[in-house]
């Protein structure tokens, strides 16, 4: 591995030092680049940047299509997108985004044959729309704040023709976000819903941090399905994290503990690896195998990368 740059960040928790190093391993034997700058860290070389030059010629993203895909996503509507971190940095949870789900809006066809092999989602017929970085509007309609979702998808229904959506959230290493935000009047107007999906007395844990983005795209979720206009009959909010992500899988657990019944059944926990695995079989060209493939490679085959991580200079609290 490169000995100019750093390949752990102090502060990282254990797995994401390790998810770190893995794409430090990516860019160098995967992808053949040198490190870039880290602005989080006063620009000093990190193994899982890339310079820019490297971000702009899209070396982040899996494939041409995707990289072209991302530009003009980034061109037609910036306001949710921070360009040098989907370009540049390779553990960000922002192009893993668009490497897994922008292929799904390049190919509806696609879309609803791996949409409908998801478990719950064999109902659907095809998939009608799917966008990323998406925030319905205008935003007065629904939280009128700058909540959006990662990856969106709308499908209609094989028994009748009815729409419905699933919200995506996507979690790589990061926490939840941490800003805060109380569970003000322009939240507090979809509680008089008769649908309404938490449990009495709920929104007084609303601003616990550890969840406070995931409940606001639940809610986000729940006010795009409860328009006074019904247009969709039934949504969901999924969250999709990698298996050792042991923090995220706890933030969920511990904001459905709020659900009621019938908000537990629209909170879907998906894995990264239960997703991929059963996407593989269903590619039917050499392109769709490659993609998922890579993919896999990317973000879960950390046994590739062992050898070099266990060559590492063992570091307190990172490895056994």
């Amino acid at each position: 591995m490169d000995t100019n740059c750093k390949h752990i960040a102090p502060a990282d928790a254990v797995f994401t030092s390790r998810m770190r190093f893995h794409q430090s391993w990516y860019r160098k034997y995967v992808l053949g680049l040198s490190p870039g700058p880290n602005p989080s860290a006063h620009g000093e070389l990190y193994g899982n940047m890339l310079c820019e030059k490297d971000g702009n010629a899209g070396w982040n993203f899996i494939t041409a299509e995707v990289h072209k895909y991302a530009e003009g996503r980034v061109a037609s509507d910036p306001t949710h997108i921070e360009e040098k971190r989907l370009r540049n940095n390779l553990l960000s949870s922002q192009p893993m985004c668009f490497n897994l789900f922008a292929p799904l809006d390049l190919d509806r066809k696609l879309a609803t044959r791996l949409i409908r092999a998801l478990p719950g989602f064999g109902h659907v017929a095809r998939v009608t729309d799917v966008k990323l970085e998406y925030a319905p509007s205008p935003k007065e309609d629904f939280l009128n704040d700058g909540t959006s979702f990662d990856a969106w998808v709308e499908y209609e229904r094989r028994s009748d023709g009815a729409l419905g959506f699933v919200a995506i959230e996507t979690k790589l290493t990061e926490p939840f976000s941490q800003t805060h935000r109380d569970f003000s009047e322009r939240y507090h107007r979809w509680k008089l819903d008769p649908a309404w999906w938490w449990s009495a007395g709920a929104e007084a844990h609303f601003s616990n941090n550890l969840y406070n983005q995931l409940w606001r795209n639940h809610l986000l979720a729940f006010a795009l399905c409860h328009q006074k206009t019904r247009k969709y009959v039934e949504c969901f909010c999924a969250v999709v994290s990698h298996p050792q992500d042991v923090s995220c899988l706890k933030a969920v657990a511990d904001y459905g503990e709020h659900l009621l019944s019938e908000g537990k059944k629209t909170l879907l926990p998906w894995s990264l690896d239960t997703l991929v695995n059963t996407w593989l079989p269903l590619a039917t060209t050499r392109e769709e195998s490659s993609w998922l493939q890579a993919f896999r490679l990317r973000y879960l085959d950390l046994e590739a990368s062992e050898p070099a991580w266990q060559q590492q200079p063992a570091t307190e609290g990172f490895r056994a």
